[in-house]
């Protein structure tokens, strides 16, 4: 039991929750007096604080009448309590200082959580606490949130893994609660009379309906559903802040100890509706913590599908894909969270090195990826789910994959029922219990890396941890409610060889729902099939009954299941539908031991002795130090981590290249975007990390990671896991990107060994059939980011062009384009280290990075040389960035398209309103004119997004998705205005900021949504001039708090440092300014920024940017079958927002359309970088001499200069 003080006697102490080394939180358990189990959580690093309370009820609970009501009562338990009956008090608070909030229902449980800024935190938990104690419920809210949950389910109907789900969920057992529709919608939560008559219902003669609409009475089951499983001793509380914990424990105890347990009613005294709730209860497992586990009772059995198995599934997809999965019914693991052979199973058969089903189905070019794991687990059952996607020749010889999996699964079976044997038979040596020592060194490779990640894992953020352990003390109590899982007191000797050898013997095709999902199965089952199509068949085409979707299921021929079957390798080795080809199964072996397991776990030794007792993350954070900038080849950056005390680090490794996305054009001498080019170093990154994948996959379960990326400026590399192997792991991976290995290289020009034709194919493809059904699978508000991107920020000719790129891929092509780029010798390294590597590790490492950069361009050179095109490029040093155009000021431009999605009923707008300041990016980078409207935005941003949200989802309730946020995206100049301005040397971009406002709504046209959207930002004005300056106050104070926030993890830190690098090192270097000018943290005179803003700053900034009549604005309206774009749009009248101020609107409805506009609009840095050029010279002239006559003119300009940064990703958010 728990040692720690707990100051209410009535409180009972549960178990101390178990902890890593690397968690600094500290941790309190109790049980209140009503049954209510409360952990409080003291994390001293966290400025804010978040709650969680998980319900034990989910959808596993709903009767069949009423489906989704568990989902339905999650909706509701937000919209007011008798203490606070405001329907929007909640998430108005929230917003004002600087919190959000969520909930989710799964099969099982439901869970409620919040963050807030940790001083606001004791008034919201009161607020939070009531939903609880007394919700309201009321007859208004009741229908207003059935459109909230019917629009919810509308935004799911183009979900591939939606609709997939809902699939296998009919071909479950109708009596089982698995088969419930979790979601809900209109229909099933009114309780429509024609969808009463539902398979499975016990409940159907009753008297559960209001005659006069023949619907259920809907609030009476909410309130029914509450009473029966909203209790105290079915729910558990978690708060996790920076306060003590005896503070966090008296905001939550008492208020929680509050809400009393209800007597349960005698079945006599029942309503109907009640009846109705008592009795889908019990279709539910018990699965709480403590409770017996309950019998195996699977949702999938053979006798449903004609008494025999295996069956095949055929799905159709929306986006193209070749998906073939085998699922397996099995036992549940839940009591057993360190025993579980789930942990074995995955492994092996999700292994992708030597020797593994997928390596050898790879080497076949049958397969692109491979995935083992639960799609289900459940108190009474689990599945296990192996995933595959597959290449067109594997789609042709889909039997042949499935017959190396089975084959697999049997050497599984064999060696687990081997290792029995010989543990069985007393007088065995050990010597000779070969199967039984493999099998243990193989678990203790597992528990060994779980424990590691365990032990050195820094907490996560406060707000998905709160809810995540809410929801793990429900299923494994407080003790192991964060190990569960991670076998922390498993080993070699404590081998789950009964259960192994248990599940090993249920993977069998007799035990197996074979799905497969593709256009090219889809069509081959519709046109071929000679299943029984009567209507009481199991098999034949089928509709699925909530999103009525079509599916088919159908007999595996008796050929085929004997080749599954085969005990002999040559009978599942014959040759494949192809010519030439067969399947190796007799190579198949399970894993060898992992050679990158760190052994040394040690911190670094440069580090001070107090660096090394435990994490420091309230210590600032010093900038990384430059230690090389070699003018040949680049620079290195490094910081030793003194914060986290983790055996852990980061590498980031860009290769700054223009021809990565450019070609030189002769006529106009100069660099030109090239679609080909672009295609073509994407798909180079992806072939790579397909080519090794094998010999990479047993680094990534030693946690070590990597990824390779292609960018507007070049190539990147990252890094990252434990340090031990790090700087070999990357040299590794660099010297296989770079050098050629082919000794005969000049005679054969195979310039890396990765670029093979299998995986040019299969890559190519891939992208092919992703590109052709991008507009054909997404969601209608997808579509307009897309139709938004095309117009601001894209170069390339939309998907049309990429398709037409991605087509013209050959081997050939993919070997000269990786040559002209790892030749060309204007191409610098941009390198940092951060974690546990020393300085030395670090420049050895970046010494090696040169060395191979130095061999590829030797070796590519001498091929390169009667390349005129190449050498003509050479002398031009220009590395490109991201792009953003500027809107014209005083233009809307309209854009109007119609969804290509078939199955779209949604609409979507969105708008971009661009600010024509260029964002803040550093003291001595920008003007102070800059610090003031990104400040002004960002807190607009933040005001904004509850308003909006209450007025447009709540109140009218256009959709589910109603959202707005602030947006900044970078841009560069372009190759000829920057020449013509300042030469070739300078290498700055612009910050453009945003704020985006998105809907997707099915209840009303995409015109008349828009108006709705320009109605409230009308009101909105007058509603932030009226805002009282407290409340002004409160949000700035929040939004300051988040801002000062430091990262609590490595990776986080890493990756800012290195934005920070890539886009403000080459403008603050190349004009020789020192490292510290870079603005390593641009968050804290943002922040102070932001609270000295006033009302008439703020509206200001509304009145240029969203408002006023020189604002720029792009609105992009997609249409769906609910409101199709039936023809051109006309005249303006229905458009115009009814502003003070007439202004131009332009009109797009075609690509043609949109591509014209586009060569109007300048990137966002041609028109700035000719107008600063001369005083960004001046200032970098003043900075350097660094004298006082220098600094006062320095403070006269105003603090700064505006230069032009990097670009983000287009649709990143900056929530800090």
């Amino acid at each position: 039991m728990s040692d720690n003080n707990i100051n209410n006697d009535s409180y009972l102490a549960l178990d101390d929750v178990v902890k890593g080394k690397s968690d600094w939180r500290q941790y309190r358990s109790l049980l209140l007096p009503n049954g209510i189990t409360c952990v409080v959580v003291n994390d001293k690093e966290s400025k804010t604080t978040a709650m969680a309370v998980t319900v034990g009820v989910g959808a596993s609970f709903d009767p069949k009448e009423l489906s989704g009501l568990a989902h339905f009562t999650e909706h509701m338990c937000f919209l007011g309590s008798e203490a606070y009956p405001g329907e929007n008090e909640y998430k108005q608070y929230l917003s004002r200082h600087g919190g959000r909030s969520n909930a989710s229902t799964s099969m099982s449980h439901t869970t409620y959580h919040f963050e807030i800024v940790a001083k606001h935190a004791d008034h919201a938990v009161d607020i939070f606490s009531n939903f609880f104690v007394s919700p309201l419920f009321t007859q208004d809210g009741t229908s207003r949130e059935l459109n909230a949950v019917d629009s919810e389910n509308s935004k799911n109907l183009t979900n591939d893994g939606r609709r997939r789900l809902q699939i296998l969920k009919a071909l479950a057992d109708p009596l089982h609660h698995y088969s419930k529709f979790s979601t809900g919608n209109a229909q099933t939560l009114s309780g429509a009379a024609d969808s009463l008559n539902i398979t499975g219902s016990k409940n159907v003669n009753r008297n559960i309906t209001d005659t006069s609409q023949g619907k259920i009475k809907t609030r009476e089951a909410l309130l029914a559903f509450h009473r029966q499983h909203y209790r105290p001793n079915n729910m558990t509380v978690v708060i996790v802040g920076p306060q003590t914990l005896d503070t966090l424990q008296e905001w939550v105890a008492p208020r929680f100890a509050t809400i009393a347990d209800r007597d349960e009613k005698p079945r006599d005294s029942m309503t109907d509706i009640e009846k109705l709730i008592d009795d889908a209860a019990s279709d539910a497992p018990k699965d709480s913590f403590g409770e017996a586990t309950p019998a195996y009772n699977p949702a999938f059995k053979p006798e449903l599908q004609g008494g025999s198995w295996p069956v095949l599934l055929t799905t159709l997809p929306l986006r193209s894909v070749r998906k073939l999965i085998l699922n397996f019914p099995l036992p549940s693991v839940r009591s057993i969270p360190d025993k579980s052979p789930f942990h074995l199973i995955c492994h092996l058969l999700g292994h992708e090195g030597p020797g593994s089903p997928f390596a050898i189905l790879q080497d076949a070019n049958l397969l692109d990826s491979l995935s083992a794991g639960q799609r289900l687990s459940a108190a009474d059952q689990s599945l296990l789910q192996i995933t595959m996607s597959l290449t067109l020749k594997g789609e042709r010889n889909w039997e042949s994959v499935a017959a190396a999996i089975f084959y697999y699964c049997r050497i599984i079976c064999k060696t687990a029922t081997m290792a029995h044997q010989e543990i069985s038979t007393v007088e065995m040596k050990s010597h000779t219990r070969s199967h039984y020592e493999k099998l243990c060194k193989t678990w203790e490779e597992v528990c060994v890396r779980n424990t590691m990640n365990f032990q050195h894992t820094s907490p996560g953020q406060v707000y998905s941890f709160a809810p995540n352990l809410a929801s793990s003390i429900r299923m494994n109590g407080t003790k192991m409610a964060l190990s569960a899982g991670s076998l922390l007191n498993e080993g070699k000797d404590s081998l789950p060889l009964d259960e192994l050898l248990d599940f090993a013997s249920r993977l069998i095709p007799e035990n197996c729902i074979v799905e497969r999902c593709s256009e090219a199965a889809w069509d081959n089952v519709i046109n071929v099939s000679s299943e029984d199509k009567s209507k009481n068949s199991p098999f034949g085409l089928k509709k699925e009954k909530w999103y009525g979707i079509e599916y088919h299921l159908s007999h595996i021929n008796r050929s085929v299941l004997t080749e599954w079957n085969g005990d002999q390798i040559k009978d599942v080795a014959s040759p494949c539908q192809d010519e030439g080809f067969a399947l190796h199964m007799d190579k198949m072996h399970l894993p060898s031991a992992n050679p990158y397991i760190p052994c040394n776990l040690n911190l670094c030794s440069d580090l001070p002795k107090e660096a090394t007792l435990g994490p420091r993350i309230e210590k600032n954070i010093h900038p990384p130090e430059l230690l090389v900038s070699d003018d040949a080849y680049g620079r290195l950056w490094h910081r030793l981590d003194d914060r986290y005390c983790l055996p852990k680090a980061h590498l980031n490794f860009m290769i700054r290249n223009t021809a990565a996305e450019h070609i030189w054009d002769e006529t106009t001498k100069s660099w030109i975007f090239d679609s080909d080019a672009s295609m073509r170093s994407a798909m180079i990154t992806s072939i790579f990390t397909d080519a090794l994948a094998q010999e990479t996959y047993d680094a990534s379960l030693a946690g070590l990671h990597f990824s390779l990326s292609k960018s507007s400026s070049g190539f990147s590399l990252h890094c990252w896991g434990y340090s031990h192997h790090l700087t070999k792991f990357a040299t590794n991976l660099l010297e296989r990107f770079l050098v050629p290995q082919d000794k005969n290289f000049e005679a054969t020009k195979a310039t890396a060994p990765f670029l093979q034709e299998n995986y040019v194919q299969s890559n190519k493809d891939r992208v092919v059939r992703y590109l052709a059904s991008y507009l054909l699978s997404n969601r209608a508000d997808e579509h307009a980011s897309y139709y938004t991107n095309l117009l601001l920020s894209s170069r390339g000719n939309g998907i049309d062009g990429s398709l037409a790129a991605a087509k013209s891929i050959s081997l050939d092509s993919l070997r000269e384009h990786h040559m002209n780029v790892i030749s060309h010798k204007s191409t610098k390294l941009e390198c940092f280290l951060t974690g546990n590597v020393s300085r030395k590790d670090a420049t050895t490492f970046f010494s090696r990075a040169c060395e191979l950069m130095s061999s590829a361009r030797n070796q590519f050179g001498k091929t390169c040389e009667e390349n005129k095109e190449v050498k003509t490029n050479l002398s031009n040093s220009w590395i490109p960035g991201p792009l953003e155009r500027k809107l014209f000021r005083g233009e809307d431009i309209c854009l109007h398209f119609q969804s290509k999605n078939l199955e779209e009923q949604n609409g979507a707008v969105r708008m971009t309103f661009q600010s024509s300041i260029p964002g803040y990016k550093g003291e001595l980078l920008s003007t102070p004119a800059s610090l003031e409207r990104t400040a002004s935005m960002r807190l607009i941003a933040h005001i904004l997004k509850e308003p909006l949200f209450n007025r447009l989802r709540t109140k009218q309730q256009l959709g589910y998705i109603v959202n707005s946020h602030y947006d900044i995206s970078f841009s560069a100049a372009e190759y000829e205005q920057r020449q013509a301005a300042i030469g070739p040397s300078y290498s700055a971009i612009f910050p453009v900021e945003s704020i985006i406002v998105n809907v997707l709504s099915r209840k009303l046209c995409p015109q008349d949504v828009m108006q709705r959207i320009d109605d409230f930002l009308i009101s909105f004005r007058e509603t932030l001039g009226e805002m009282p300056e407290s409340e002004i106050q409160s949000h700035s104070n929040a939004l300051h708090e988040k801002l000062l926030k430091p990262p609590q993890n490595l990776s986080t830190e890493a990756n800012r440092h290195f934005n920070t690098i890539c886009r403000f090192g080459p403008e603050a270097l190349d004009r020789n300014l020192s490292p510290n000018a870079l603005p390593w943290n641009n968050s804290q005179k943002l922040a102070f920024a932001i609270q000295s803003l006033k009302r008439d700053d703020l509206l200001n900034t509304w009145d240029n940017v969203v408002a006023g009549k020189a604002r720029s604005r792009a609105v992009c309206c997609i249409y769906g079958n609910s409101f199709p774009l039936k023809q051109k749009i006309v005249g303006r009248n229905k458009y115009l927002p009814p502003f003070l101020f007439p202004r131009n609107v332009t009109l797009l409805q075609t690509t043609k359309d949109l591509f014209s506009k586009r060569k109007e609009l300048n990137a966002f840095g041609d028109v700035a970088v000719k107008r600063e050029f001369s005083i960004t010279k001046r200032m970098s002239d003043f900075i350097r001499r660094g004298d006082l006559k220098s600094n006062v003119a320095l403070g006269l300009f105003g603090g700064g200069i505006i230069l032009l940064v990097a670009k983000a990703q287009r649709e990143r958010k900056l929530s800090r």
